[in-house]
């Protein structure tokens, strides 16, 4: 890029003037890549704002979304606003870029929060700002504060592994609606799907104490313990498990151990990304064992099929399930 664009655009950042808008916006649009531009947005970010974030990424996301807008003639600030509204994770750079100080002062008056998403058949690594990582579960999301490091609670809907930074003076909280999971620093699966009647806690390393919202009770774990908490009457029970079974899909490995079939069904529906619909007169009282690592959705129920009295339809994402007598 030019010396005279940069300048161009450094002005604009310094007074706003509306007939720049465009020439900024086509710019952020082809040439986001270049260093001299970032070093630009950067210089300019922290003159204004003390917070600290990632600003390459956030670019990028403005980026996307100009591009995706382009279609439509729209104001850059218009756009810019839609976008900041869409995504509070980063709040204030957009409006930033289109209204330096005003964004500013928006930014500081709401609490800004971050959200993870895995749709359902995929699974996907995490990190999170205090140096914490894990993985996320298909059909599950986190949210989280900008201020994470400070205050670390997050808020999870499906299933998530945690590994998790010591740090004594911040406990790490994963609120759920029946129940919430602190820890200091350890390894543990939390499956708490909105549609499931258990919130599931496994332990592989370290300890966590799990509160009860129901009845104000509280249970510590240790390593190989998994608690389960029914999500209806709020009864909780503690035992000794393989955790293996419960923490393996992070390997991209589906492990059910004596499992029911209208549970197999339903993480085969997040392992798949599908939607099972189960014909009322098929009645199935069989567990299974087995593991799901590379086996197609098709293979995996041609290998059900041998010791289970069914067949099945599968029409794009939707796959019902009959009986073998209807």
């Amino acid at each position: 890029m030019k010396q005279k664009d940069l300048d161009r655009i450094d002005d604009y950042f310094r007074n706003q003037s509306s007939d720049d808008e465009q020439f900024v916006r086509r710019r952020f649009s082809d040439d986001l890549e270049e260093e001299a531009l970032f070093s630009l947005s950067e210089k300019h970010w922290n003159q204004a704002s003390s917070e600290k974030v990632d600003l390459r990424h956030v670019l990028r996301k403005i980026h996307h979304d100009i591009q995706k807008d382009d279609a439509t003639p729209a104001n850059y600030k218009q756009v810019a606003f839609r976008w900041y509204s869409r995504v509070a994770a980063v709040l204030m750079l957009p409006l930033f870029i289109a209204s330096l100080y005003t964004g500013i002062k928006y930014y500081q008056t709401l609490d800004s929060v971050a959200e993870i998403h895995a749709p359902k058949g995929s699974r996907i690594q995490f990190h999170l700002p205090d140096g914490s990582a894990g993985y996320l579960n298909g059909g599950s999301s986190l949210t989280y504060a900008a201020n994470f490091k400070n205050n670390r609670r997050l808020q999870l809907n499906g299933e998530a592994y945690f590994e998790v930074e010591k740090d004594r003076s911040h406990p790490f909280v994963v609120q759920t609606n029946p129940a919430n999971i602190q820890v200091l620093g350890t390894k543990f699966d939390v499956r708490a799907y909105s549609e499931d009647d258990e919130l599931i806690t496994t332990l592989e390393e370290g300890s966590v104490e799990i509160f009860n919202k129901a009845n104000n009770t509280t249970s510590r774990l240790s390593p190989g313990e998994q608690n389960r908490i029914d999500t209806q009457s709020g009864s909780m029970s503690t035992n000794s498990v393989n955790t293996k079974f419960y923490t393996s899909w992070k390997e991209e490995t589906l492990q059910l151990d004596n499992t029911p079939f209208a549970d197999v069904l339903k993480q085969m529906e997040r392992w798949y990304g599908v939607d099972f619909i189960v014909e009322k007169d098929m009645k199935e009282t069989q567990n299974y064992t087995m593991t799901i690592k590379t086996e197609s959705l098709r293979e995996m129920l041609q290998l059900m099929a041998l010791t289970t009295a069914f067949r099945y339809e599968i029409n794009g994402n939707k796959v019902i399930i009959k009986s073998l007598n209807e």
